[in-house]
């Protein structure tokens, strides 16, 4: 009678992710999505090498591919969080642009963001502004050039904002008088939005690898908003007196949500005046890998 053989066990190919991860990230800096400097911060988190050697021993016996992805995951978020805290340095002959378009007969507006590898910061003009947009934007003669196109019909204003190159830092400045919707979608990018005194009634956002501090409309009726994250750090600031509905989709991420001002009901997070509020927003948050909070 032979012996039973013994199962074999097979672990994860630690190395063979962490080339990956690394050639991922080589290959971004080389398209200018991640700065290069970026490195300065990323070495900080070698510690989770030992985590995960530590979670290979441990889940060795499980499906190798599913233990694999969870170590992906995790370099991942390492990667999110270091582009989240890297801030570049002031760069050699920096160069200052501005760019403004005055209010006019808009009534209403469509605006569209795509930024990437910088910071970007957008808020509000005074109220007494004559102009619909300010921007001013800082970085190398090429890194810091705004590509901007503007159009106004029949009371509508549609302006499109990009980056020439990564490295760049703007800040936006927006009329309080005109509803706007926007779409921002931004790549290893750190993001303050603050919209307290805008009338958003659309927001779209869009955001791999980078940090976003989000603050909500205090006085624009109803706001409905879409988040896609990936690989990032989410901060939702809800002002007091706004209600809302929140519903949240999150793999491989840590969620943290004010359930004293929105108890959980079902699959959402809703204020208890919701349906008889003034002021109100419909948030829906779609979080792979990364940190969401809401108060």
């Amino acid at each position: 009678m032979s012996e039973k053989e013994p199962q074999r066990v097979v672990g994860a190919p630690i190395w063979g992710i962490f080339l990956l991860f690394l050639g991922i990230v080589f290959l971004l800096q080389t398209l200018g999505v991640l700065p290069w400097g970026l490195w300065g911060t990323l070495w900080r988190f070698w510690p989770v090498l030992i985590i995960i050697i530590g979670v290979s021993f441990l889940l060795r016996r499980y499906n190798v591919w599913l233990v694999s992805l969870l170590i992906l995951a995790m370099l991942g978020a390492c990667l999110g969080i270091a582009a989240w805290q890297y801030e570049s340095p002031p760069p050699s002959g920096a160069a200052t642009q501005s760019y403004s378009e005055p209010l006019g007969d808009i009534e209403r507006a469509q605006i569209e963001v795509d930024f990437t590898a910088g910071s970007i910061s957008i808020s509000s003009l005074p109220p007494a502004s004559p102009n619909f947009v300010q921007v001013t934007a800082e970085g190398k003669s090429r890194d810091g050039s705004i590509n901007v196109d503007f159009q106004r019909h029949d009371g509508e204003g549609r302006l499109y904002l990009k980056t020439e190159q990564g490295g760049a830092r703007w800040e936006v400045r927006l009329t309080t008088i005109t509803p706007l919707a926007m779409n921002i979608k931004s790549a290893a990018s750190n993001i303050e939005l603050d919209l307290s005194q805008l009338k958003v009634t659309e927001l779209k956002l869009d955001i791999d690898a980078g940090n976003c501090k989000l603050t909500m409309p205090s006085s624009a009726g109803t706001t409905r908003v879409n988040i896609k994250a990936d690989v990032a750090n989410v901060e939702v600031t809800i002002p007091d007196g706004v209600a809302a509905k929140v519903r949240v989709d999150t793999d491989l991420s840590a969620f943290d949500v004010d359930q004293s001002r929105f108890p959980k009901q079902g699959d959402y997070y809703i204020s208890d005046n919701f349906d008889t509020a003034q002021n109100r927003v419909y948030l829906e948050i779609d979080c792979d890998v990364g940190r969401v909070e809401v108060r």
